[in-house]
């Protein structure tokens, strides 16, 4: 009995412990990510998929964001991949199969990849506020060659992986029939 209390006892002091880290880590007005980055004329980490990634599945849906001054005000954030660009508006399909469409203007913001260089089938991230996109966030061309380099290293070492097994795979097969060791004293082959 008096194991047990113990051991309960343990666990209690680490599970609490455990939550009051957790709970240091944590922002004590969740606002305060999109806050700050709104104010900065950038989509917030939470929206772009980043280390925050509260959204990060999230296909579309309508954000309060607190400004500097302390008032809100409502956006939009869809993420697909574009169907069509053009000086004017962009287009996206979303996963869930619909079309969305916004307004370009000279202060939509381009994080990641630039206007010119957007293609159909790039996945994106569009934030708006009505019909205008203030934010058209991607990887962009840096994020994509880090993918494609670790890419081709995930099939490189699955390569080395392969033959490292049919190396194994042959020796094994092969201890059945060659010789552990041979010698010749001229006269007549030993073989062990």
């Amino acid at each position: 009995m008096r194991r047990h209390l113990i051991a309960g006892l343990i666990v209690a002091t680490g599970l609490a412990t455990a939550g009051i880290a957790y709970a240091d880590n944590q922002p004590a007005d969740p606002s305060i990510a999109i806050t700050r980055a709104a104010a900065k004329g950038s989509a917030s980490p939470a929206v772009a998929g980043g280390k925050a990634g509260v959204l990060k599945g999230a296909v579309h849906g309508d954000l309060l964001v607190r400004n500097e001054d302390g008032s809100t005000r409502t956006v939009t954030f869809d993420r697909g991949k574009v169907s069509s660009v053009s000086a004017s508006a962009i287009t996206i399909e979303r996963p869930d199969g619909v079309a969305v469409s916004k307004d370009l203007t000279d202060q939509t913001v381009f994080n990641g990849t630039p206007r010119d260089q957007l293609t159909t089938g790039t996945p994106v991230i569009v934030v708006s506020e009505g019909q205008a996109a203030t934010h058209v966030v991607s990887k962009g061309a840096r994020a994509e060659a880090r993918q494609e380099k670790r890419q081709q290293r995930q099939e490189q070492r699955q390569e080395k992986r392969q033959e490292r097994q049919e190396k194994r795979q042959e020796r094994r097969a092969g201890k059945g029939t060659a010789p552990s060791s041979m010698v010749d004293d001229g006269f007549e082959t030993i073989v062990s």
